[in-house]
């Protein structure tokens, strides 16, 4: 069991928090492209229990990395989201997929997004592009979340402790667009971005 406490700032200006990272001594972890499955039963009792299993495939150019995980309700506390995750590295998303086909769930949703990592004083600083946002993940301790947001100048932008699928329903409610739990790049947003990480081409 991990828990997972985390914040988000939309909208942030990656050009400008670029620097600041680096001014302040962040490491920077790497950038992939991240496709993402959600798996559910016939009568949707993880979405409606809200709970969450979902197999990620993180990629880069050279490899590949599959991952499992189930995420249980989430809580609000001290202006932050937790969350029990359990997660496990497979070896093998095809068979994953169909164990899970076998037991009785189905694909629900997919969405994708582009996360650029850094790490800052015990704290993960995720930079992500998501088709219809952009924004900052921090994710450490409470006290430490809201020290790195002031250290970065995270303060004057918008924080949220939604999770990308709400903050997508948010979206579309603001544009007058009707429930989509899916959220995934154009083909050519994909190939910009897949380009820019260095991808050869597109698959």
């Amino acid at each position: 069991m991990t828990l997972e406490i985390e914040r988000k700032y939309l909208n942030v200006d990656f050009d400008a928090l670029r620097p600041a990272l680096e001014t302040h001594g962040a490491r920077h972890i790497c950038a992939h492209f991240e496709r993402n499955v959600l798996f559910d039963t016939a009568g949707a009792e993880l979405f409606l229990s809200k709970r969450l299993l979902r197999l990620r495939v993180q990629e880069w150019p050279d490899k590949k990395r599959y991952l499992l995980a189930l995420k249980l309700p989430r809580i609000s506390q001290n202006g932050c989201k937790i969350c029990d995750e359990r997660e496990v590295e497979v070896a093998d998303g095809a068979s994953v997929s169909a164990i899970l086909e076998g037991l009785g769930y189905a694909v629900t949703a997919r969405y994708e997004k582009i996360r650029e990592i850094w790490r800052l004083n015990a704290v993960e600083v995720c930079l992500d592009v998501l088709p219809f946002v952009t924004a900052v993940e921090l994710e450490g301790e409470p006290a430490r979340l809201s020290q790195t947001a002031a250290l970065l100048g995270l303060d004057n932008c918008m924080a949220s402790i939604k999770n990308y699928h709400d903050l997508h329903q948010d979206w579309r409610r603001q544009h007058t667009m009707p429930f989509e739990r899916s959220f995934v790049f154009s083909e050519k947003q994909r190939c910009f971005w897949r380009k820019k990480l260095g991808f050869a081409r597109d698959v």
